[in-house]
């Protein structure tokens, strides 16, 4: 984090600052105070520490600098060093014209000497160099397209019609998909060890929502009828404890239910709402087109984004990489948290996931690299108001304060901003070609 100071008019061109260049976007700054500030310092602080200290024997302001040092030095040199190190730290980085990502780390511990200069040496990250040809301009996507068909607006009327589908008991034929049966089932081990002993379970037949492997064997059973089958998991199942694993099943029939489906007419668009048939699809195809334009332009982004990448050179800070990954993983631990669930950071599987999270974080960096780049290349700026915007819609959105929205998302909202206005910018200045049926 960059900290803003007063310009040090005083020393700054006494101060002599020193950059060598290291591998991975690091460079080296060593600086050189001179001694006659650090003596000003130094006595500054002195006087600070004399009108404040009590010793046996000396009034406040009136002890003698060797009876100080005695018993302050360490007080002193702090006092000194926090005081001097940002302010010259801040003023060569501002000299040297360098843009710095995340904190110094100074290479070994400060000392501080009377009558001496003050030495010290930082590393740091500096921002990466973007390598984007001038002609990115040039860039040829495949244009896409956000046409409705009544055949879509068809078959969102099923969606709703399956939404407004009621069920109804029957005895008299054997399950077949679509239904809705309740069952008992147990489950057991290669070794008879019971895993699982249900009863009056809902499960709808061929939705996936419950066990596959038993969902599908529920098929052409009858009502009261008992059925026993083994099964083996996939290698891949998303229950690990179940994974590769051959489990024997006993189900039990208690209920059969057929789901019955409204007409698609009138009567039912008025159910859904001050509609008839004809004005409903006028709705539905209002939606679609607006829902297929923003897919169609979120299609021709990615693969806008996707030929910067080819075409751009850039190695990421590995503390970008970090900061994204780290993000990434509290944006997992707050979804488990909503599940009553925690993220265990630790173990092989938890270093699995970051090995995973990496290759996106990586990306992710890179993308950004590469819209600040071109961003600063067209002057591209996001003024006051799109960010009050923003947070005020944010603040609506999750029913925060906006001004604490503000407080500690304004500059990730601004970059976000014009990063968005960047892609569209570039968006609207590429080439879209007609896409190959």
């Amino acid at each position: 984090m960059r900290v803003r100071v007063p310009p040090l008019a005083y020393w700054e061109k006494e101060m002599k600052v020193e950059i060598e260049d290291l591998e991975k976007n690091q460079k080296a700054i060593t600086i050189e105070i001179p001694a006659a500030v650090v003596t000003r310092k130094i006595n500054d602080s002195y006087r600070q520490v004399n009108a404040t200290s009590k010793i046996r024997g000396f009034r406040p302001g009136k002890i003698p600098k060797n009876i100080l040092r005695v018993h302050y030095w360490g007080k002193i040199k702090s006092q000194v060093i926090n005081e001097l190190v940002p302010e010259t730290l801040q003023q060569a980085i501002e000299e040297k014209k360098l843009q710095i990502v995340g904190n110094p780390e100074f290479k070994e511990q400060i000392e501080l000497k009377e009558n001496a200069p003050l030495f010290y040496t930082v590393i740091v990250t500096t921002w990466p160099h973007v390598d984007l040809p001038e002609n990115y301009k040039e860039i040829e996507i495949e244009k896409e397209t956000a046409g409705v068909t009544d055949e879509n607006v068809l078959n969102t009327l099923k969606e709703f019609q399956n939404q407004q589908a009621k069920y109804k008991v029957v005895a008299d034929r054997p399950i077949k998909e679509g239904d809705q049966v309740v069952i008992d089932y147990t489950s057991l081990d290669v070794e008879n060890n019971l895993l699982e002993n249900k009863k009056d379970v809902v499960v709808e037949v061929g939705s996936n929502q419950f066990l596959p492997i038993l969902n599908t064997n529920l098929v052409g059973m009858n009502k009261n009828e008992e059925k026993e089958f083994e099964e083996t998991f996939p290698i891949d199942f998303a229950n690990k404890t179940l994974a590769d694993k051959r489990i024997k099943f006993k189900v039990l029939i208690r209920e059969i239910k057929e789901k019955n489906f409204p007409e698609i007419d009138d009567d039912f668009a008025k159910d859904l709402g001050d509609y008839t048939l004809e004005s409903l699809k006028g709705e539905i195809r209002e939606n679609l087109q607006k829902k297929f334009a923003q897919e169609a332009q979120k299609k021709m982004k990615n693969a806008l984004m996707n030929k910067l990448l080819e075409m751009a050179s850039v190695e990421p800070p590995e503390i970008m990489i970090e900061d994204e990954m780290e993000t990434m993983l509290q944006n997992i631990e707050n979804e488990l948290a909503g599940q009553g669930k925690k993220l265990i950071r630790d173990g092989s599987k938890f270093e699995e996931v970051k090995a995973d999270l990496r290759k996106t974080a990586i990306n992710r960096v890179k993308t950004s690299l590469i819209l600040y780049e071109l961003a600063n290349r067209e002057g591209i700026e996001v003024d006051a108001e799109e960010v009050d915007h923003q947070i005020y819609q944010l603040a609506k959105i999750y029913k925060e304060n906006a001004d604490t929205i503000k407080k500690s998302f304004k500059n990730e909202i601004e970059k976000k901003l014009r990063e968005q206005k960047t892609l569209d910018f570039l968006l609207e200045h590429t080439k879209k070609i007609k896409k190959e049926e």
